[in-house]
């Protein structure tokens, strides 16, 4: 059976480029924006796997922090977050770790994510969808803030 895919594309957000993060006279990483590809939200803690490329090298976990909602958390700490929903209009924004940002220019990113959708849950079993986006974004202007 093939999975539900329509709102994939909805995953990565082109409408927010890249930017590198500034924290003072230092640049720590920077950001990427995504959205939950799919027409109602979800609880964080069904999120079971959480991707994140650039130029098809992926990302160690541990170098992401997931921000949404003016809280930020570790991709190891989803699995937790039961009470942390995650709406489909808010943007998550994704902090990633890298000294110095990154260069100027056109890059590719790629988010692949597995997730449960609560609300299939009949008699234990629910239906777990894999989604995944990629686009070629471009470096804008530095963040200040989360």
């Amino acid at each position: 059976m093939a999975q539900f895919q329509s709102y994939n594309r909805l995953l990565i957000s082109e409408k927010d480029q890249i930017s590198n993060y500034r924290a003072g006279e230092c640049i720590l990483g920077y950001v990427i924006c995504c959205r939950y590809p799919s027409y109602r939200g979800t609880y964080l803690s069904c999120i079971e796997r959480f991707e994140v490329y650039l130029d098809d090298e992926q990302i160690p976990e541990n170098q992401i922090y997931f921000n949404l909602m003016g809280k930020q958390f570790l991709i190891s700490q989803l699995k937790d977050l039961y009470q942390e929903y995650w709406f489909t209009l808010d943007k998550a924004k994704l902090l990633i770790l890298k000294d110095g940002g990154i260069s100027e220019g056109e890059h590719q990113v790629e988010i692949k994510m597995r997730h449960r959708i609560p609300y299939t849950g009949y008699f234990g079993n629910y239906m777990v969808l894999d989604s995944d986006d990629t686009k070629k974004l471009l470096v804008a202007g530095e963040v200040h803030s989360l």
